[in-house]
């Protein structure tokens, strides 16, 4: 009896893109961020993220101008969490008065509500601070901000596996790998990234997920890059 071979043909971009638009104006290249403790690859298939903010975040407050109560905000420390969204909270007086009676209304960047902040107590939900009042009572449209920023960072704008958990700008897809590429560790692979970016359809038996994501994750994903990248998964 002759001996049985069995053979796995590596995979090829024909086998991930079923329609691509026209590859000067689908494609890109990027530099793949370094491997940290190991070497970093990325596969035919991957989802790929753009880190956007590895730099340092910082909070800064305000109180309105034309504040009537003269309590001040105090942030704490640390004075948010990981996963407190960049930008501007706003922070309005409902109720009017001094610690313990006056209330404020919490909303994130996006106009969603946080929480209630109580006058003199302690507010610990995505931003931390207390409020204390003043000789003069808080009234009904007296407000504060909180303003999350992020500085730039060495590691802007390089490429890493899509992260649909992460916070540093990863958990934003920017398009699919079209080759197998290694950052060693410590080293970035300048350039070395191939991806589709836009103006595609895939096959969506062979896009790598990330462990442990969720059908309603994927989901998401798909209808993120048909709606925003133009790439259709059928």
């Amino acid at each position: 009896m002759l001996p049985h071979y069995k053979m796995t043909k590596p995979s090829k971009v024909s086998s991930l893109v079923a329609f691509e638009a026209d590859p000067e104006l689908t494609r890109a290249t990027g530099t793949l961020l370094a491997g940290d403790g190991a070497a970093r690859t990325i596969k035919l298939g991957t989802l790929v993220g753009k880190i956007s903010g590895s730099g340092t975040t910082s909070a800064e407050t305000a109180a309105d101008a034309g504040n009537t109560g003269d309590g001040t905000l105090t942030l704490a420390d640390p004075a948010f969490t990981a996963t407190a969204m960049l930008g501007v909270y706003t922070i309005n007086c409902t109720t009017g008065g001094g610690d313990g009676t006056s209330k404020f209304r919490v909303e994130d960047p996006a106009g969603n509500l946080v929480g209630t902040a109580t006058g003199g107590a302690a507010f610990n939900k995505a931003i931390k601070f207390t409020i204390a009042g003043g000789s003069a009572a808080f009234v009904e449209g007296d407000s504060f901000t909180v303003t999350l920023s992020r500085a730039a960072g060495a590691d802007d704008d390089k490429i890493v596996a899509w992260d649909p958990d992460a916070t540093d700008g990863s958990e934003i897809i920017r398009g699919i790998s079209l080759r197998e590429t290694v950052a060693e560790n410590g080293a970035d692979n300048v350039d070395g990234v191939l991806y589709l970016k836009r103006m595609a359809t895939l096959v969506a038996s062979s896009i790598l997920w990330p462990d442990g994501i969720t059908d309603p994750q994927k989901s998401a994903a798909i209808a993120d890059m048909d709606e925003r990248l133009f790439i259709s998964v059928r």
